[in-house]
């Protein structure tokens, strides 16, 4: 088209052109604040020429498109941070709330420990026979119970707010992919050869960032469609189809929710990363199960301790001391799939060898092993079996196991519920076994009565307990407390060796006999304890450098006034009960204050660091993607000034058709 009608049409154009532009240029300001919005921007191209009297002249221009400022790589990044920022804020905030948790019950539990044992255990240790001083040290007892179980419970609770979150982050994972998978199916139906559908690409890129704030994930572009992955490579998003997650129990411990599959409940729990759900998982594993095996570590022991103790000394009865604490069993827990109906139970024998690590036991139909949850190693242990039951004996805890079958798996968490059951199960204040279990005295029993017409200068030890025979003479046939006499059978000085026999007051029965070298280190004589625990043996020396035949010591059991046993127990508040001898109570408990100290400290530092490359990548985005208002209005006026000009052009076309029409009729 020529002439006039050519300059009016192409001017039409023009008018049209900058009328599109600034719609999308008035959108863009109009979506200024839109979460996930990509600004927009019109492309304009010159219609095909035509040939008219040898010349081409033009025909116009076309708005072909408006396409999306987008960069792939910046909003890759900007999912990838928001994963790891998103994860690095769950991981920190949980972690607080525990670092507030274990502070805050630092002071109750430090201030019971310390009551207990400098208040009520030291209290009888002086005054043995005082029953308010024995009912003292039972409401500390009970105190220090109570504040430990509390621990315990709150740590459990944790636990299980994190399961009701896990299923929280996994319902909104699975609203977002669904939604991703149908924008992908509208995308498909919407894209044309030379348009796409703006709005739908933005809004699935922002699902997709929401998602990303939920979970580690990767995407890959297949055709119109996005797919999206986890980072480990499990398909969430294949085009329109959306792979659903699920809730379910761990195999070994119903207790614990994991993250399945819903199609066929595969766990994935331990490949997942980034993202609330994959900083819960993180919490979990990582701080809050740990923090409570440490815990119950502490529990175990102080009961362990304390009730060894007891079972060494007499109470007020004269029976050697019953149990004072109770904590929580070990936790043997049976796979989900094994075959058999094994029958398997766990005990603590030694709280002194308990790491707080978790064990899996695997049998192969003739032998078992076990293998160190935290650190992925073998662990030695030994196996015995005897009337159908096998005993394994490893990490601190005896395990009897029947009925397993080939490929059996078994989780053994020794110390998980140790604060959480933690209890004082003694009440009566008379049953504190504050006594030694033997007074050695020079001289013999007559008629109830201490008679000493000794003439040498031997001595025999005030004992101690040990766990192990290691004296030359052995008392047989008699427990611990039976009353016994040694006495010597004959006399001698230094250099010389003389004779003794053991039996009890008033009995010419030889419980054990021996000799003794005179002027050397003396002869150790252990008499067994009954019961288990303790266990092990009363263990006291004969010494000396002049003996005379007839001489007589006696070992009669602590009474009343005895404190030597509450000496011992008050001695526990420092001793290294844990850590294979390295680590006393309160000590554990520091370290475990300050282990979740440091890994909150971490976890906020991490999360200054993600937080800052998350903004990084925002801000690269937006510098690509988002609206500056300053550049619309300079787009506004570009195109404002093109419609006006193109306007005119119009305008002057319709004055020039007047003026040609007006020329034709005056013709």
């Amino acid at each position: 088209m020529s002439g006039v009608s050519g300059l009016v049409s192409n001017a039409v154009t023009g008018l049209q052109a900058a009328q599109d532009a600034l719609q999308v240029t008035g959108n863009n300001i109009s979506n200024v604040n839109t979460p996930g919005y990509t600004r927009e921007q019109a492309v304009q191209s010159t219609q095909p020429a035509s040939m008219y009297g040898g010349l081409y002249l033009g025909n116009g221009t076309d708005l072909t498109t408006v396409t999306r400022s987008y960069s792939n790589f910046v909003q890759t990044q900007v999912w990838s941070t928001t994963s790891s920022a998103s994860g690095a804020s769950t991981l920190n905030s949980e972690l607080q709330a525990l670092v507030n948790l274990v502070s805050g019950n630092q002071s109750g539990l430090s201030t019971s420990i310390n009551q207990f044992f400098a208040s009520g255990v030291a209290q009888v240790a002086s005054s043995p026979s005082d029953i308010p001083s024995r009912q003292a040290l039972i409401s500390q007892a009970q105190s220090l119970a109570q504040t430990l179980s509390n621990a315990g419970a709150q740590l459990q609770s944790e636990s299980s707010g994190v399961n009701q979150q896990i299923g929280q982050s996994i319902t909104t994972i699975n609203s977002l992919t669904q939604q991703i998978a149908q924008l992908n199916v509208q995308i498909n139906s919407s894209t044309t050869a030379n348009n796409n559908p703006n709005t739908l690409l933005d809004q699935r890129d922002q699902l997709i960032t929401q998602l990303s704030g939920q979970l580690g994930v990767s995407v890959l572009q297949q055709g119109n469609s996005l797919n999206v992955f986890t980072n480990s490579g499990q398909v969430l998003v294949a085009g329109s189809q959306s792979y659903a997650l699920t809730t379910a129990s761990n195999p070994y411990d119903p207790s614990q929710t994991e993250v399945a599959y819903a199609s066929n409940g595969a766990i994935l729990s331990q490949s997942l990363q980034g993202g609330a759900l994959g900083g819960l998982l993180q919490f979990r594993s990582q701080v809050l199960q740990p923090a409570q095996d440490s815990l119950g570590r502490i529990a175990d022991a102080m009961a362990q301790s304390m009730n060894q103790q007891q079972a060494q000394g007499l109470d007020m009865y004269g029976n050697l001391g019953g149990a004072m604490f109770a904590s929580g069993p070990v936790l043997v827990l049976a796979n989900s799939a094994n075959t058999s109906g094994a029958s398997i139970s766990g005990s603590i024998v030694n709280a002194n060898q308990l790491s707080g690590d978790n064990y899996q036991l695997k049998f192969d139909g003739t032998s078992w092993s076990a293998t160190d949850l935290s650190t992925g190693q073998s662990t030695s242990l030994s196996q015995s079996t005897s009337g159908g039951v096998t005993t394994l004996s490893f990490g601190g805890v005896q395990i009897n196991v029947s009925g397993a079958s080939a490929g059996n798996t078994f989780e053994v968490l020794p110390t998980r519920l140790g604060a959480v059951n933690f209890r004082s199960v003694m009440t009566d204040p008379k049953a504190i076994a504050a006594a030694s279990p033997y007074v050695s005295s020079a001289g013999q029993m007559v008629s109830g009565s201490l008679q000493n017409t000794n003439l040498g200068n031997l001595t025999l030890s005030s004992g101690q307990y040990a766990s192990g025979s290691a004296g030359a003479i052995v008392v047989g046939g008699v427990d611990v407390p039976t009353a016994l006499q040694v006495t010597l059978t004959s006399g001698g000085t230094s250099g010389s060796s003389v004779g003794f026999v053991v039996t009890q007051p008033g009995s010419n029965t030889v419980l054990a006999s021996g000799s003794v070298s005179l002027g050397g280190s003396g002869t150790t004589i252990d008499v067994a304890y009954g019961s288990n625990p303790p266990g092990g043996y009363w263990s006291v020396n004969l010494s000396g450098n002049v003996a005379v035949s007839g001489d007589a010591f006696s070992l009669s059991a602590g009474g009343p006034g005895n404190g030597g046993n509450a000496q011992a127990m008050a001695a526990l508040q420092s001793a290294d009960t844990l850590g294979n001898g390295t680590l006393s109570l309160q000590g554990a408990y520091t370290q475990l204050v300050g282990q979740v100290a440091s890994q909150g400290s971490q976890a906020q530092s991490t999360l200054s660091a993600a937080t800052a490359v998350a903004q990084q990548a925002t801000a690269a985005q937006q510098s690509v993607s988002g609206v500056n208002l300053d550049q619309e209005a300079a787009r506004l006026m570009q195109y404002q000034q093109a419609y006006q000009a193109a306007a005119t052009a119009i305008q002057i076309g319709g004055s020039l058709f007047q003026s040609l029409i007006t020329a034709v009729q005056s013709a």
